[in-house]
């Protein structure tokens, strides 16, 4: 009877100890980082300097008053050294570590548009003379994954 009692001891202490293994091997590899808003940008042929231009000045002060107001980690414009036709001449990059819950939205909006100085008209005027020099061909949204060591 002692013999049998161990043994079904020992067949329990195996079990366990595979589960536990098994439990350990269900555990999640990543924990989530940053997001990555991405947007992909063709620039029409002879408007290189006119948009570099636009990115250094209006659209550099706007991420650095988004920076200012901790919306926003960081900014990145990459360029596509090898573009092939179809792909992107740029990528204007937006890190953030959160969403903004929907009053947040309606507060920061309010906060941009005085910092801006200017009409919701005015600015959806200027986007639009932007589609002369350039073409926004796609928006991404990407979720860094770190591994968990």
């Amino acid at each position: 009877m002692k013999k049998v009692t161990n043994l079904i001891y020992g067949v329990i202490i195996c079990l366990l100890t595979f589960s536990s293994s098994s439990l350990m091997a269900d555990e999640r590899v990543f924990k989530n980082g940053d997001y990555w808003e991405v947007t992909s940008v063709e620039i029409e042929d002879g408007q290189w300097l006119t948009y570099a231009k636009h990115l250094a000045d209006e659209w550099r002060s706007s991420m650095e008053f988004a920076k200012s107001k901790k919306w926003i980690k960081e900014y990145k414009v990459v360029y596509n050294v090898h573009a092939r036709d179809g792909e992107a001449d740029l990528y204007l990059i937006t890190i953030f570590d959160k969403w903004a819950s929907l009053e947040e939205e309606e507060s920061r909006f309010t906060e941009w548009m005085e910092w801006s100085k200017e009409s919701l008209s005015k600015l959806e005027e200027e986007s639009g003379d932007r589609a002369k020099i350039r073409r926004l061909m796609s928006d991404s949204l990407l979720q860094e994954l770190h591994f968990r060591d």
